[in-house]
């Protein structure tokens, strides 16, 4: 069959044997599934069997990218990592930008499909058709940043994933980074050094095939047009960055401040996006194909920590070592982040885990002598420390580096109750008290607690049209079609940012226009692949033992209360919610899709 967008070919390699395998891709499963989040969920859920061991040689790790990536479509530089999580035990995919995934796709691939576990420490090197499986001996215990500068030294101008020392522990935080941009969430990069995978170092150079390529070329015009036009991708979000929302999320009280005790953080002279952008963004920086550019290249220029840079801050870092941690210095954040980059962390989640711990600390169920040092809300020495000891595994970070809820499971004395985490995966920068449809989607969420899968906070605060964030009307409806449309966009090789301008239709017709694939032409069937896709991550997810009591949120969020701030004397009503949610889903009871869904579905 002659592919258009697709390369049509799936590579396997198997690091016990160190061999590797090309197959073809089938029509159906791109049809059904489209590429990346889809066509790695279709992958997983008929290779793996139920109950491996996330961290055993019987996981699979899939690299997949959608038929837009590596094209010259606005945005489409987008790749996804999935495999089973050792944070949740369920399913898991993480998405990153840069320019990985277009590598992957010109060098002939859709997909990388790693298995077993190698001997000894290796990376593995694809050079268009040819691939190697190369000892690692020389970058144990390296960062990723060093690890990035060696393996270009030795192959030149190849882009590369890859795990620090936390991945190489295997810490349940531990995330694959792609120059300074990372597959975060979920420990991904647990699985890598459970392998003992280094690295992937790839370099491509053929092009992507176009059916119809004038039609094509006009269909791309039209979307960069909608992104330029777009008062957030063509204007806040280029100017501030992901940083565009702070100040707003702020002031509507969902803000989590030490560890969502607050709504609302009392520093905003000192610490938002006016003052990032005037003192810290040096420049900014875009993925692969990307006109928005909201990665910003940023230096402190004085105090403790001058000299320090990031590509970021990003806005969950903003939050995770700043409110989260009751810590206001922006220097501190932009090394907090850089550190996380070198060491091979997901940020959201070590600096929530440490907020965790402060609190611990101020209800005295941690003391001094368990940290080995005071641990108190607002002391940056102290969160750098901590963070410290997260990325080398040592003290009370070698515990935190495995999450909050295995830490409070070791922890104990009623910690589980300020764990805040869905599924035990830690919750990002979002108070749902004051956004009731973000309560429901952290809860419905096939990874755990993650804003990516449907984002009501932008209806509920942001929209000048917006939806009442304390009324639960319409919220199932609203979350479950942005779970299935956010599904379609990470299986096609988009940015999630571009759906905010894009119209469904501009999709399609970049898709039908690339592929020549006639089923792929209507924004109808577009959501249909994206309804499928989460119904077959659901089937994942049950068929490992997960239930309707997975559908949850922390204690705090359903019981306790702000003192102050817009959403003072609010909880999530999340009952009521759900209850609505399956039966819009047709999902029963225990949350389990019925087999006439599983019908409609084709699965």
């Amino acid at each position: 069959m002659k592919w258009f967008g697709y390369t049509g070919k799936l590579l396997y390699i198997n690091l016990t044997t160190c061999n590797y395998q090309v197959k073809e891709l089938e029509l159906e499963q791109a049809v059904k599934y489209l590429g990346g989040k889809g066509l790695a969920a279709s992958i997983l859920y008929e290779k793996l069997k139920p109950g491996t061991d996330p961290l055993g040689p019987d996981n699979i790790l899939v690299f997949a990218t959608g038929p837009l990536t590596g094209t010259p479509a606005p945005t489409a530089g987008r790749m996804v990592v999935a495999t089973k999580s050792p944070l949740t035990g369920l399913w898991l995919d993480s998405n990153c930008g840069g320019f990985l995934g277009r590598e992957i796709k010109q060098a002939g691939y859709d997909a990388l499909i790693v298995e077993g576990k190698a001997a000894e420490p290796v990376y593995i090197l694809i050079d268009d058709d040819k691939v190697e499986i190369c000892s690692a001996a020389n970058l144990v215990g390296k960062d990723t940043f060093d690890t990035h500068e060696i393996l270009r030294e030795s192959h030149g101008e190849v882009r590369v994933a890859c795990i620090g020392q936390s991945g190489e522990r295997m810490d349940r935080l531990a995330a694959i980074i792609s120059e300074a941009r990372a597959f975060g969430r979920g420990g991904a990069g647990a699985v890598m050094g459970s392998k003992n995978l280094k690295a992937i170092a790839v370099r491509g150079t053929n092009s992507v095939k176009i059916a119809d390529y004038d039609k094509f070329v006009n269909m791309v015009k039209e979307a960069f047009n909608e992104v330029a036009i777009n008062p957030d991708t063509g204007g806040g979000r280029n100017h501030y960055g992901t940083n565009v929302i702070y100040s707003f999320i702020n002031e509507a009280g969902i803000h989590p401040v030490e560890n969502f005790t607050k709504g609302k953080f009392g520093k905003l002279d000192v610490i938002n996006e006016e003052i990032l952008r005037t003192k810290y963004y040096k420049k900014d920086k875009a993925c692969s194909s990307c006109p928005i550019a909201c990665s910003k290249y940023s230096v402190v220029e004085e105090g403790k920590y001058q000299g320090k840079f990031v590509e970021g801050p990003e806005y969950e870092n903003l939050w995770s070592f700043g409110a989260q941690c009751g810590n206001s210095d922006i220097g501190a954040i932009i090394h907090a982040e850089y550190l996380c980059d070198a060491y091979g962390l997901d940020s959201v989640s070590v600096g929530n885990a440490i907020g965790f711990a402060m609190e611990c600390y101020k209800r005295g169920v941690l003391t001094e002598e368990e940290i080995g040092y005071p641990l108190q809300f607002g002391d940056t020495e102290a969160m750098m420390r901590t963070l410290e000891a997260i990325g080398k595994g040592e003290g009370i970070g070698k515990l935190l580096a495995q999450g909050v809820k295995y830490a409070a499971e070791q922890i104990g004395k009623g910690s589980e109750k300020w764990a805040m985490h869905v599924k035990g995966m830690e919750l990002p920068a979002y108070d749902p008290r004051g956004a009731y449809g973000m309560g429901l989607a952290y809860a419905t969420s096939d990874r755990g607690g993650c804003h990516l899968r449907s984002w009501p906070v932008a209806q509920e605060v942001l929209s000048a049209n917006r939806m009442d964030p304390f009324s639960v009307e319409f919220k199932a409806e609203f979350v479950k079609s942005e779970q299935d449309l956010i599904s379609a966009v990470d299986s096609v090789g988009l940015c999630l940012f571009a759906s905010f301008a894009m119209t469904l239709k501009q999709m399609v017709g970049m898709l039908s226009a690339l592929t020549g694939i006639k089923e792929l032409d209507s924004g109808e069937e577009l959501l249909k692949i994206g309804e499928r896709i989460y119904n077959l991550t659901r089937l994942f997810n049950m068929r490992e033992g997960m239930n309707a009591s997975a559908d949850n949120l922390p204690e705090r969020l359903l019981t306790e209360t702000h003192k102050e701030g817009p959403a003072a004397g609010s909880t999530v009503p999340l009952e009521e919610m759900i209850e609505e949610y399956y039966r819009i889903r047709h999902w029963d009871e225990n949350g389990k899709p019925m087999q006439s869904k599983l019908k409609d579905l084709g699965l």
